[in-house]
């Protein structure tokens, strides 16, 4: 690595939340560590995809923020192709709001060309992050809950009815590595 690459590494990096809002933070920053998940795709013809995932969470900027990787196909050492069917290399940025005691969320795939904006709260025992609505009309939303110190169920649904009702399109069960 080159010095400016790891000037980088260590200007983005931090070793644990901010003081000033450290409990808040935590919502996210149980997380941080790696994780290994098994994924299903649930699609509308009622088959699914079934896949495994690297992912990776680490405090940023000053303990300000989590960055985390969302890695499928699982790489050991491989590059896969930019249009390889499936593949993900995404990253999320989250940082907490006090002014509205939530968190903005930026998700980014560039094999896809994704980019999905969503706001995260605590609700009881789980996370409930809400999207804005997509180019197809449909809301987003992706939920944390089942979490433990070394696990937790993440999924994802949509809405077709401005949130009426919610269809189930991809669930991961994740474990510590």
């Amino acid at each position: 690595m080159g010095k400016n690459n790891k000037n980088f590494f260590e200007g983005l990096v931090s070793s644990g939340p901010a003081e000033e809002y450290s409990d808040k933070l935590m919502l996210y920053g149980q997380f941080v560590g790696e994780w290994h998940a098994d994924t299903i795709v649930y699609q509308e013809d009622g088959t699914q995809l079934h896949s495994k995932w690297d992912i990776r969470f680490d405090w940023i900027l000053e303990g300000r923020a989590i960055q985390d990787l969302w890695i499928t196909p699982i790489r050991d050492n491989e590059t896969i192709g930019w249009h390889v069917p499936g593949n993900r290399y995404s990253t999320t940025i989250r940082t907490y709001d006090p002014q509205i005691d939530a968190w903005h969320i930026i998700w980014i795939n560039p094999p896809s060309g994704s980019i999905i904006r969503q706001i995260g709260r605590q609700v009881d025992d789980t996370i409930i992050q809400v999207g804005s609505i997509d180019q197809l009309g449909n809301l987003s939303r992706w939920i944390y809950s089942e979490i433990t110190p070394d696990s937790f169920r993440w999924y994802s649904e949509i809405s077709k009815d401005q949130g009426n009702s919610w269809a189930l399109v991809q669930e991961m069960r994740a474990k510590r590595r």
